[in-house]
């Protein structure tokens, strides 16, 4: 079912804000242009104004929403778990500040009344007339970008199976890695070729490595940050994303959604994702 299909979850940034301008302007537009709603009657520079008040609400709803809602419920917001159901979800509960904003607008500019009826009437508009494109942008947009990751998978695919050319150069690296525990009274030591990759747990890293041929896991209180540093010694390692680091020389193939490319690991079930920014890096580092 296409609703319960990856999409990426954008990171609240300064491109949000460039989105949200876009939508504002929308309106602004449609208002200036179309005049809808007995916006005809107006003079131009009164009508400019007024437009530039919906815009402006367009702009603060949206942008409240983009940046406060993934810190309020962070357990939600979460990529991993995010769908193209999910995102329409989150895109029609935008308009519905945008029209409670647009009611109240509407009252302090024509003195309507701040009845349910009214209110009532601003919901259904705005969502007619937002949800079609809303919608119809992330079905777009899910589609766009899973041909695009599953094209460059198949291109990752390709290099990864292909002998390297050119032979790296030999860097004497130590046998076996040493994780110290943050406050420095345990340590884990282990040959690099057992391990799969680390992921950060809260306070905590969890290595993920290969015993007697068995999946195992070890729990050590330390930042990924910490260990990305241990690990710098050791080509294989790479931080493909903010909580993952994996060891390269295990990656057996290379897939792609909309959220992105993912690796599948030698004698691992759970799919590792790469963060979007780090593309380019990754395909400088395969084949391995």
């Amino acid at each position: 079912m296409i609703l319960n299909r990856p999409f990426p979850l954008d990171t609240p940034s300064r491109q949000s804000f460039r989105y949200t301008f876009y939508a504002a302007l929308c309106v602004f537009l449609i208002l200036v242009l179309l005049k809808p709603f007995g916006l005809d009657e107006l003079k131009n520079p009164k009508l400019l104004f007024h437009a530039v008040l919906y815009a402006l609400v367009t702009f603060i709803c949206a942008s409240a929403n983009t940046f406060l809602l993934p810190r309020l419920f962070p357990t939600i917001y979460r990529e991993e778990k995010w769908t193209v159901g999910k995102e329409c979800i989150h895109m029609c509960w935008q308009l519905i500040p945008i029209a409670i904003g647009n009611w109240l607008l509407t009252h302090w500019l024509y003195k309507s009344n701040l009845s349910w009826h009214n209110l009532f009437n601003f919901l259904w508009i705005t969502g007619v007339v937002g949800i079609f494109p809303l919608w119809l942008n992330i079905l777009l947009k899910q589609q766009r970008l899973l041909k695009k990751y599953q094209a460059g998978a198949s291109l990752l695919e390709e290099q990864l199976n292909q002998p390297v050319s050119t032979p790296r150069a030999i860097t004497q690296v130590p046998e076996h890695i040493v994780f110290t525990s943050e406050n420095g009274k345990e340590q884990f030591m282990l040959p690099p070729g057992e391990i799969r990759y680390i992921t950060a747990a809260d306070n905590y890293v969890r290595i993920y490595f290969i015993k007697d041929k068995q999946p195992t896991t070890y729990l050590l209180r330390n930042t990924l940050r910490k260990a990305e540093d241990v690990l710098s010694p050791f080509p294989q390692f790479f931080r493909c994303h903010r909580a993952y680091i994996v060891n390269l020389k295990v990656v057996q193939h290379v897939s792609g959604n909309a959220q992105g490319y993912k690796l599948h690991l030698k004698d691992v079930e759970e799919l590792i994702p790469v963060s979007r920014n780090l593309n380019a890096q990754l395909a400088h580092k395969l084949p391995l």
